[in-house]
């Protein structure tokens, strides 16, 4: 009997010993996920469940080169000098940059899991526009992470791009002086078409393939959609008098609207019924309107030529009720890899867009609903921090 309960002990031993690096990763997994829907460690970073089992990250303030500019960064890593795995993190269009709560916690806890991590801050994003500079700084600063080569294995370099953001990161990725070093990708609330996000942030309502259904426009993403475009209308007059128009429609003071409107030109007139425009139908209608260069910009913004060139494999989170890019785009962009071994997709119910989503569940719901969406962030997240391997 002895001889049994020890072989038993001896079998459980091994196969400890033989998984321990997956046992290991499934329990940090764990300890990020939890840290990730606890708000209190917003701002508390280092207090999180993640600190019971790993060291505190040191963190590196840098300004990385970039022709006669130069990039301010952070990059986060553990203090123990290893050459370890790597991933550059791309903030969406947001006002605080590299510098968002939220996104130093997230990198955080990335290094305190084993990675490298390194932020830029992105000009053209952190003033609420999507430049195509902001993909040549991402570039530069990838080939900074990779020339770190003292504490980054340069075989195991990815990106990771939220909101609108995922769209200079996958351009950077695919970018010739790069793409072959580019591991993994990542997108989290990202786009796959502008024009489909301007028809959701206007109407409301998005649509692919059996996929269809209507959230109320959140009119932050009309505003940043505009913030974002006005300086593409080539007539000054109409940029000026569109900027007053919709600061008035934003502070919700309508007195005189119909006199600055009628005072743009066909081509402005036609941008501001776009975005007041609540009709799915009409929009493409009234894009081939709108001013010649927003067209070619919202053309160059569409990831669809690009995904072919990818060579990393991708990793893609969606929050099913994402009030400002639907999780169609998401959809979009994993069907448009033509190797479905090459995509993880992830369409989740706990977010709203990129932060968790303040839901309460019934007894049948955190069953049917709350415990599936858990169970694929947890393997999104533990796919995520294989990739060091």
């Amino acid at each position: 009997m002895k001889r049994k309960l020890s072989l038993i002990l001896g079998f459980l031993l091994l196969l400890c010993v033989v998984f321990f690096p997956q046992i290991r990763l499934g329990a940090i997994t764990g300890l990020f996920l939890y840290d990730l829907l606890d708000e209190t460690t917003v701002h508390t970073p280092d207090q999180g469940k993640l600190a019971w089992v790993t060291s505190a990250p040191v963190v590196e303030r840098l300004e990385i080169p970039a022709g006669e500019q130069r990039i301010a960064a952070d990059l986060y890593r553990l203090p123990d000098g290893k050459k370890r795995a790597a991933i550059l993190l791309t903030h969406g269009i947001i006002e605080e940059g590299k510098d968002d709560p939220r996104l130093i916690r997230f990198a955080r806890a990335l290094a305190r899991s084993g990675f490298v991590v390194l932020v830029p801050e992105l000009r053209g994003m952190k003033s609420f526009r999507v430049l195509f500079s902001d993909v040549d700084d991402i570039v530069a600063s990838f080939r900074f992470l990779a020339s770190r080569k003292e504490i980054v294995d340069e075989k195991k370099i990815g990106l990771l791009g939220f909101s609108y953001g995922a769209g200079p990161t996958f351009m950077a990725a695919v970018h010739p002086s790069i793409r072959h070093q580019v591991k993994f990708l990542v997108s989290f609330g990202g786009y796959y078409d502008p024009i489909n996000v301007i028809r959701f942030i206007t109407t409301g309502y998005y649509e692919y393939r059996e996929e269809k259904g209507y959230l109320k426009p959140e009119p932050y993403g009309k505003w940043v959609f505009f913030m974002n475009n006005v300086d593409y209308v080539q007539n000054e007059r109409d940029r000026r008098l569109l900027r007053e128009i919709f600061r008035k429609e934003e502070e919700k003071k309508r007195d005189d609207l119909l006199s600055l409107v009628s005072q743009l030109t066909p081509g402005g007139r036609r941008l501001y019924e776009l975005l007041m425009n609540q009709d799915p139908q009409r929009v493409n209608d009234l894009m081939k309107g709108v001013d010649p260069r927003l067209q070619e910009y919202l053309r160059k913004l569409a990831l669809a030529p690009l995904v072919p060139s990818i060579r990393a494999y991708l990793l893609v989170g969606h929050g099913s009720t994402d009030p400002l890019i639907p999780y169609t785009e998401s959809l979009r962009l994993a069907d448009a890899v033509k190797n479905r071994n090459q995509v993880h997709l992830a369409i989740l119910r706990l977010f709203s867009h990129v932060d968790p989503a303040r839901q309460s569940f019934s007894a049948k719901e955190f069953f049917t609903v709350y415990l599936p969406s858990m169970m694929q962030f947890y393997y999104l997240i533990y796919d995520l921090l294989s990739q060091q391997r």
